[in-house]
């Protein structure tokens, strides 16, 4: 006797609350992949796999009470980071249904989301349409080159349209743009050679040393916080680095992504297994800074990416950038566009991240 599978009986559930006696209004909006993509017009289920998409969304539309579903690894930024304080009912949605960059479908269907927020070209995407869920494909370097203010800004126009917060989403773009002015009209003043030689590091752990080469996250905010980055011209935008390639590059200053847990005391201390950092200008000079951590990492895009501009360009020039107190700045944002008062600890939380 012929047995349904679940699969198959989850199937027929999604279509018959795709009938037309429950048919949603909709609208056809353009993803960040150029594909056009047909959702309800008021969002009240969403599930993604895409790492800083609660970050963007709560931004974007100043609520996270749409998110059923998210990646685990954004769960655990949520609980470890300012998002699960500031939304606290974020921490009781479901992991279970995504793993690294794979998709359990069926698991997906239980969550019923009206949207399903993907990863450029991911797999998954294919996938997941097939059964009836409308997908949003995020981008993260393929639409700008690593130009992380351009990718912000290119997600909060596309989510103010999924919402309905075009005038929101329109504030936070001008703010972006603004900062990124502002700063880029500073830097443009000072000389070449007054630019501190850096490099950015994405991993930097006792069996992985990586840098980051033009067209990626980190050669963005090194050059636009008025740096010059060290990094040999025709590498990857990620690369592997050898100590001895660092010993002869000698950066005046260093910058850790979140992606390690080493901090700069770490290398002042010279306690990388099998690394000696006594020999790098940058650690004898005590400027080694490891990223902030807000609402979600500052070092790939997120909804706090005008903050990591406004902070790279300060501690590489504070002489040019004294005009302004940088948690002041954060405060000010977070208060503006999260609605959330910041306290004395969450500011060290944010600048000082705990791992």
């Amino acid at each position: 006797m012929f047995k349904p599978s679940l699969l198959s009986i989850l199937l027929a559930g999604t279509a018959l609350l795709a009938s037309p006696a429950t048919a949603q209004e909709t609208h056809t909006v353009t993803d960040r992949m150029g594909r056009e993509v047909e959702l309800p017009v008021d969002i009240e289920r969403i599930a993604t796999e895409f790492l800083p998409f609660p970050s963007a969304w709560f931004i974007s539309t100043g609520s996270a009470d749409e998110i059923v579903g998210m990646h685990p690894d954004s769960m655990r930024m949520a609980e470890r980071a300012l998002l699960g304080r500031i939304a606290p009912a974020l921490l009781g949605a479901e992991t279970g249904f995504t793993q690294g960059n794979s998709v359990n479908v069926e698991e997906l269907l239980r969550l019923a989301p009206d949207v399903f927020v993907s990863y450029e070209s991911m797999p998954a995407i294919a996938d997941v349409e097939r059964v009836g869920i409308p997908v949003l494909a995020m981008d993260v370097l393929s639409n700008s080159g690593g130009n992380v203010i351009q990718t912000y800004s290119g997600w909060m126009e596309l989510l103010g349209q999924v919402a309905g917060q075009e005038g929101r989403a329109a504030d936070i773009i001008a703010y972006a743009q603004d900062a990124l002015e502002r700063t880029r009209t500073r830097i443009a003043a000072i000389p070449e050679e007054s630019r501190p030689g850096a490099l950015f590091f994405a991993r930097l752990e006792q069996n992985s040393l990586k840098i980051n080469g033009a067209g990626h996250f980190g050669h963005f905010w090194v050059t636009e916080g008025g740096n010059r980055n060290l990094a040999p011209d025709g590498i990857p935008p990620l690369a592997d680095i050898d100590m001895e390639q660092i010993y002869a590059l000698n950066p005046e200053v260093m910058f850790i992504s979140n992606f390690s847990p080493t901090s700069p005391e770490d290398l002042y201390e010279n306690r990388v297994p099998g690394q000696d950092w006594s020999h790098v200008r940058a650690v004898q000079d005590k400027r080694v800074y490891k990223i902030p951590e807000g609402i979600f990492q500052w070092y790939p895009p997120s909804a706090d990416a005008p903050l990591m501009l406004q902070w790279i360009a300060q501690v590489s020039h504070p002489d040019v950038f004294q005009d302004y107190d940088i948690q002041d700045v954060i405060r000010d944002y977070y208060h503006r566009f999260y609605a959330y008062e910041l306290s004395e600890d969450d500011i060290q939380l944010i600048l000082n991240p705990e791992f």
